[in-house]
């Protein structure tokens, strides 16, 4: 038993000219199993010595059977919760590092606890704090009014500075193997929209819908795919049926996981840039998160250069749909679902009066969050 053929030849051909790998296929294509036999595949054939796989904290044992069912003779290391517990973690990294293991399956939480080494992660830093600083410079001698990436390239530098002089100053008695030193070679990261908010600088401070969180999840595997790309050249597939969900921004983000030099080559690796030749902003009329009216907003809503974009992104990315697999899924007898609107009562109008209410005051009174905030009042607008 094996995923479909086409599957598999799509993706050994994607990593024969790439390296690295995204397989946007839909639920229910055979993820798992295509990269269960990429893997073995690549230990066969002697281009990989031991990777890693890192799933969803409650799929770690579902994904070791998953394995064995396709190879039940492969040698498996299946770090489940326990193994990464208080004082169990250094004896884990030292089997996953002395062991021959075909693979290592690794939940999203355990992984961010493989630490790199100092050296790496002072490196990695210096050099992004190099490229800031370079676009501090370049930005403040362009004539143009670029007082707000300035700005913002000066908080990004801030946050690189207190990420070293944290990990300088962290606790000593951490002592265990590095990411490094565990000989993995190649990533297979399931679910790896969950990586999505990866920070990035951008003077588009005016669009909605430009998620520009500092996740540290996120950091730490950009940081481990750095190490990948340095020492092997290649090592690194993510699978995700949800590539791009909430902004067109997510496309950003996976090419500078995956093919961070097909940026640096057609000169968009600033994201400013990438939104310009491939993004179009649009005005439009929006309903209020409180539901008092409509206010104008401006968010990206459309591709634009697609034949070129497609080409950078389709180099790297192995795009299944369900229309295009023929997937069986359950339909209605009637046929295709109708939404039917039901008007709204008094007490509904009425408990969408108070929202309004609240969320003036929000605006004009300075509310303390903990007291109420927006998020609070769209909950409980959806629940009515």
């Amino acid at each position: 038993r094996r995923p479909p053929r086409s599957t598999l030849f799509t993706y050994t051909t994607l990593f024969r000219s790439t390296r690295n790998t995204l397989l946007a296929h839909v639920v229910g294509s055979g993820k798992t199993w295509t990269m269960t036999a990429a893997a073995m595949e690549l230990r066969r054939l002697g281009l990989a010595k031991k990777s890693m796989f890192v799933v969803p904290n409650h799929l770690v044992d579902q994904w070791g059977t998953e394995f064995l069912r396709l190879y039940p003779q492969a040698n498996l290391f299946i770090a489940g919760k326990d193994h990464f517990n208080k004082g169990n973690r250094q004896r884990a990294m030292a089997r996953i590092a002395c062991g021959n293991y075909d693979a290592v399956i690794v939940s999203h939480h355990s992984f961010e606890l493989l630490p790199v080494s100092d050296e790496w992660f002072a490196a990695f830093v210096a050099e992004q704090l190099g490229e800031l600083e370079a676009a501090i410079r370049e930005a403040k001698a362009d004539q143009c009014d670029n007082r707000q990436i300035v700005k913002e390239l000066e908080k990004a530098k801030k946050r690189l500075e207190a990420k070293l002089h944290k990990r300088a100053d962290r606790a000593a008695k951490d002592r265990t193997l590095t990411f490094e030193e565990l000989g993995v070679d190649q990533l297979f990261v399931d679910e790896a929209d969950s990586y999505k908010n990866l920070s990035y600088i951008t003077k588009m401070t005016r669009i909605a819908g430009l998620p520009n969180s500092d996740s540290q999840r996120a950091f730490d595997m950009y940081l481990k795919i750095a190490y990948l790309r340095k020492r092997t050249a290649r090592g690194v597939v993510f699978a995700t049926g949800t590539p791009i969900s909430n902004t067109l921004a997510e496309m950003y983000t996976m090419l500078r996981y995956l093919a961070p030099e097909l940026l640096t080559e057609r000169n968009v690796d600033h994201f400013d840039a990438w939104a310009k030749n491939f993004a179009e902003p649009v005005t439009a009329l929006e309903l209020a998160p409180d539901g008092s009216g409509y206010r104008m907003h401006t968010r990206f809503a459309k591709f634009i250069n697609l034949p070129e974009l497609l080409t950078m992104f389709r180099s790297v990315a192995d795009v299944q749909t369900a229309a295009m697999l023929n997937l069986p899924r359950p339909t209605l007898a009637g046929g295709r679902p109708a939404a039917i609107a039901a008007p709204a009562t008094d007490d509904l109008k009425n408990y969408v009066a108070t929202l309004i209410e609240r969320a003036e005051n929000l605006r004009t009174r300075h509310i303390d969050p903990s007291i109420d905030n927006m998020l609070n009042i769209t909950t409980d607008g959806r629940k009515a």
